[in-house]
């Protein structure tokens, strides 16, 4: 059995590979093998193949973790599944393999170079990628090798019939979520990722506290994720899931390599004053690099000034005065899609009982009653919903739900991105203050930049 999964990696190629080749790991690099590339000269050898073809930006390593069964393979045989899987999938790319055998699991690490040495295509990963083509061809290789595989659950929701099935079972609904929580985060890439394969399981995904909880098909009552009997928030989610995915010598790196040209002509105020410091920090100025020493809680911050100016600069906000009247106009905006939210969960509060009749009649009346007859009190509960509706127009009323249900989604989601921008406006606000005291020291010490700034003072 083996566990893929794939990240996308912009941190320092040699840091990288260092931590794939470790001779720790690999019993002295005796299960390290590589394609169009030596383990040594590696990052050198890759950052070459980007620059001869012109894509030196954004993502520039991919690390697939094969991960096998404690007990199950010998570092032998799941070196040689590596190199296959390498050869196989990775056809015209520079590629390192290393197998870790410091772990009771033995497992591969693939990274592999985000440009095609052949044609300077770009790798890109996806879900579809990841189920067609990754974990496809990794089951395969286990296949052929006698080992075993992951059952990929169904990729839709739970039937009655299934439900009932579970039911039946001598396990205790928490203990079945459990099980179910514990199965997602294994194959899970990502906390999204997660939840959609909890859905996928027939839960519905609950966002109420810091704690999701899951309501399982049939049931009213949600259940926390727990791991070890400890309940888990979003943000243990996503530790978890990434704690086997990350590289513990990954430390935060300024993305240089996406550096962002400033527009043509001057800026002025307040704008001027977050772009001249993103551009202390790394940004290029008609393709004049800049190397300045700032604290290292600034260079954590960059992408989030990155994007401040980049907004500054979209919605040509000069100055604080301007910022705080978009502040005020979206606190109008979201008050009045809380209000349309509120009149929406009014309506659906009153269609409540039409609705779960609806959804009891096209629960019972399509079951097998042979395989699965209804009880006395599914009978009587069946018989109450079909009065309920019998002077109702069906189509209709279903139409209107979707509509109902519809609208509420659109209203959540602009209500999610108007509270976004809000919380990003009040960052920038915040900032100000911060950026503006960071600013002086340079100001006083480099020409270009005064030069480039020197009216955003004035303006301020």
């Amino acid at each position: 059995m083996a566990v893929t999964k794939i990240l996308a990696k912009t941190v320092r190629l040699d840091k990288l590979i260092r931590y794939v080749v470790n001779p720790k790991k690999t019993g002295e690099q005796v299960f390290v093998s590589s394609v169009g590339c030596v383990p040594e000269t590696a990052a050198r050898t890759w950052m070459d193949t980007k620059r001869r073809f012109g894509r030196v930006d954004g993502v520039q390593a991919y690390h697939l973790i094969q991960s096998f069964k404690p007990g199950e393979i010998t570092p032998e045989l799941a070196h040689e599944i590596g190199n296959r899987f390498a050869e196989k999938y990775l056809d015209g790319f520079e590629v390192i393999v290393g197998t870790h055998v410091d772990k009771a699991h033995v497992h591969n690490h693939i990274v592999f170079n985000s440009v095609s040495d052949q044609d300077g295509h770009k790798y890109h990963s996806s879900p579809d990628s990841y189920y067609k083509e990754i974990r496809a061809l990794s089951d395969s290789l286990c296949r052929e090798y006698g080992l075993s595989v992951i059952d990929e659950p169904s990729r839709r929701a739970l039937t009655y019939v299934e439900w009932r099935m579970r039911q039946l079972g001598i396990r205790t609904q928490k203990e079945l979520v459990d099980r179910d929580v514990a199965e997602c985060l294994s194959l899970a890439m990502d906390v999204g990722g997660f939840y959609a394969l909890m859905e996928d399981r027939g839960y519905t995904v609950q966002h109420r506290s810091r704690y999701p909880t899951f309501v399982p098909y049939g049931d009213e009552d949600g259940h926390r994720a727990r791991m070890k009997g400890k309940a888990m928030t979003e943000d243990d989610l996503i530790a978890y899931i990434d704690k086997a995915m990350t590289d513990p010598t990954f430390e935060v790196i300024m993305p240089r390599q996406q550096r962002v040209h400033f527009p043509r002509g001057k800026v002025t105020g307040f704008r001027a004053c977050v772009l001249a410091w993103t551009y202390i920090l790394g940004l290029v100025n008609d393709g004049v690099q800049m190397q300045h020493v700032v604290p290292p809680r600034e260079l954590k911050r960059f992408e989030q000034l990155k994007k401040a100016a980049a907004y500054l600069t979209n919605n040509k906000i000069d100055t604080l005065e301007q910022l705080e009247e978009r502040i005020a106009d979206l606190t109008r905006q979201i008050d009045y899609k809380t209000k349309h939210r509120i009149i929406l969960n009014g309506q659906k509060k009153r269609q409540r009982p039409l609705y779960e009749a609806l959804q009891t009649v096209a629960m019972f009346e399509t079951q097998d009653r042979a395989a699965f007859p209804l009880s006395e009190e599914e009978q009587n509960k069946l018989q109450k919903a079909q009065q309920i509706l019998s002077k109702i127009p069906i189509d209709i009323l279903k139409l209107e739900r979707e509509r109902l249900y519809a609208e509420l989604v659109e209203v959540n989601r602009a209500l999610r991105d108007l509270k976004s921008e809000l919380h990003l406006c009040e960052q920038i606000e915040a900032d100000s203050t911060h950026i503006h005291e960071n600013l002086q020291p340079f100001l006083t010490e480099d020409r270009e930049l005064i030069e480039e700034f020197s009216h955003y003072d004035r303006e301020r």
